[in-house]
């Protein structure tokens, strides 16, 4: 519910920065961002932000990839800063107390004096910078789709995106893989932290491309919308093995280029 709220305070500074320029828009978007931010926390607040970056990309005729990229910008900034935040002992514990008592709350029993729930919070805590890093990354790419469909409704006009069956990330990102995991055999502390959130974002998109590259082939083979629903479905079942199969497909998909986008055009078509 809340990324559909998300979602909306995105599309809206988009459609309007469309209508009325990236600095025509920019008062109503700032105020906007600062309600969002103040009522219901720092990552509404960047919602409408990154609409009105796409825009001001798109107005410098950047290519899709690229306007996705620079848009979650304060997404990136955000996370960081969580991850420096996360690394506050007296923080974490404040907040896997909380989620303890919510937990007896319901009247569930807790075992062990709750350690093994600390311990459970404490990992989920390590993570959180990229796990919001991700969901404004999907708030925006579905926020983007969502404002070209509407956009002929105001007679606007936005550059469709990408079809998710031709969509690949950029090569160098094999690079932030290799980095985070360097940073995770030899890392200790924050450094260690930000290897794990690396590896967490990295395997996201690694798996968003291997997803890619099942839509591809199923498109290309004519395989029935129920039948490529009901193995989707399946995936979701064993969501941690799928995870990393995707993982491992979208990796492979760098390097073999099994869909051969590396012979079209280019930029276009990454992201």
């Amino acid at each position: 519910m809340l990324i559909l709220l998300g979602i909306a305070l995105t599309s809206f500074s988009l459609l309007l920065g469309l209508r009325y320029g990236s600095r025509g828009a920019l008062p109503l978007v700032g105020l906007l961002c600062l309600s969002a931010a103040f009522f219901m926390g720092p990552a509404f607040g960047l919602a409408p932000i990154m609409g009105l970056i796409a825009v001001l990309r798109m107005e410098q005729k950047e290519s899709y990839g690229r306007v996705v990229a620079i848009a979650c910008t304060p997404a990136v900034g955000l996370s960081l800063w969580q991850l420096i935040q996360a690394r506050d002992p007296m923080d974490r514990r404040e907040r896997s107390a909380a989620v303890l008592e919510q937990f007896q709350a319901l009247g569930l029993a807790v075992e062990d004096d709750g350690q093994a729930l600390h311990a459970m919070v404490d990992a989920v805590l390590r993570v959180q910078p990229a796990i919001e890093l991700v969901s404004l990354l999907l708030t925006f790419v579905l926020a983007y789709r969502l404002s070209q469909t509407m956009a002929p409704r105001f007679e606007l006009e936005l550059p469709a995106p990408l079809p998710l069956p031709l969509w690949r990330p950029w090569d160098e990102l094999i690079w932030v893989l290799i980095a985070a995991l360097g940073l995770g055999l030899f890392g200790s502390g924050l450094m260690a932290d930000l290897a794990l959130n690396l590896m967490v974002v990295t395997g996201v998109l690694y798996g968003a491309q291997g997803l890619a590259v099942l839509r591809f082939f199923a498109q290309r083979q004519g395989v029935p919308l129920l039948v490529e629903l009901s193995f989707y479905f399946g995936l979701l079942l064993v969501a941690g093995l799928a995870f990393l199969l995707l993982a491992g497909l979208g990796l492979l998909d760098t390097w073999f280029d099994w869909r051969r986008l590396r012979s079209a055009p280019s930029e276009e078509e990454e992201v």
